[in-house]
């Protein structure tokens, strides 16, 4: 069975109650593959969290999508396998799974859809204030891409070293910490003093930066920065953190990743052919997209 990551401009093509005829016959072609068994399109969170500010209805309609084309199997977020491969590196997870179960009333659920619409607007800001006092060093300007991916692992490493050092010496709050969502799941895992150590020892010795979701979405990271140095990027928006994320999950645990244009141009840019066997698709050739489709149902 192969696994297909539909990013929110697919699922929204996909999801009108009238779409454009190529996304209907799109749309048919996945449900078939699903009831033949040759294909599923799990849930993503990252999906759920920029459908939940939108109203009701189109809510709904992306709840029924994905219902149709996985029953409820959906992916987990960035940040819970970043937290559990983590936590792996010293406490073995052997039948550890991207997968989650939802059930088909998210959508309905008012109280959750503002909490996260609360909280991906205060996650943007944030973003928005680091990309603000954001200074960069001229030593980057002389950096190639391999030079900057490495010193790019380096830092989120030192940023994970010191949020267990805050951890270690009882200072864990929120205000202190790099990574809170990691601390936190952590601190719910009741880490040992010697636990903690054990973790900040692999987590130096690279064996962070080398859980796959990590080193691709560093991966990206560092194509996106070496362009705009360059020149050659976009202006940096808060959401193109979020894109990374659900970037890194599909290069790691989906067979086709259907994204919107520049996303799939970054990855294509960013070589990741080279590092994945998934199959990056652009929503800007339809067409393209019901070939590979058909050509996985065998239609």
């Amino acid at each position: 069975m192969q696994v297909i990551y539909l990013e929110q401009n697919a699922a929204s093509f996909l999801a009108k109650s009238k779409p454009e005829p190529i996304w209907q016959k799109i749309r048919d072609a996945l449900a078939e593959g699903f009831h033949n068994g040759t294909l599923i399109c799990p849930l993503p969170f990252e999906g759920v969290v920029e459908t939940a500010p939108r109203p009701l209805e189109l809510r709904k309609s992306i709840q029924a999508l994905f219902w149709q084309l996985s029953e409820g199997v959906a992916f987990k977020s960035f940040t819970e396998m970043s937290s559990e491969l983590t936590l792996a590196l010293i406490r073995p997870m052997p039948g550890w799974s991207p997968w989650l179960i939802w059930k088909p009333n998210w959508a309905e659920m008012e109280c959750a859809a503002q909490d996260v619409r609360t909280d991906l607007k205060s996650r943007k800001e944030r973003m928005t204030e680091r990309m603000t006092r954001f200074v960069r060093s001229p030593e980057l300007e002389a950096m190639s891409e391999q030079e900057l991916f490495h010193a790019a692992a380096a830092q989120r490493t030192g940023w994970i070293c010191g949020d267990l050092d805050c951890l270690l010496a009882g200072r864990a709050t929120e205000n202190s910490l790099r990574c809170p969502w990691l601390i936190e799941f952590l601190v719910a895992a009741n880490l040992s003093p010697a636990e903690i150590e054990a973790l900040k020892r692999a987590v130096q010795y690279h064996g962070w930066a080398n859980i796959p979701i990590h080193a691709f979405e560093i991966l990206l990271g560092t194509k996106w920065e070496y362009d705009s140095i360059r020149g050659g990027a976009a202006s940096y928006e808060p959401n193109d953190e979020i894109d990374r994320m659900r970037a890194a999950i599909a290069l790691n645990h989906a067979d086709l990743f259907i994204t919107e244009g520049d996303l799939a141009n970054l990855c294509q840019k960013a070589k990741v052919s080279e590092f994945s066997p998934t199959r990056v698709l652009s929503v800007r050739n339809p067409e393209k997209i019901l070939e590979v489709v058909r050509s996985i149902t065998g239609n």
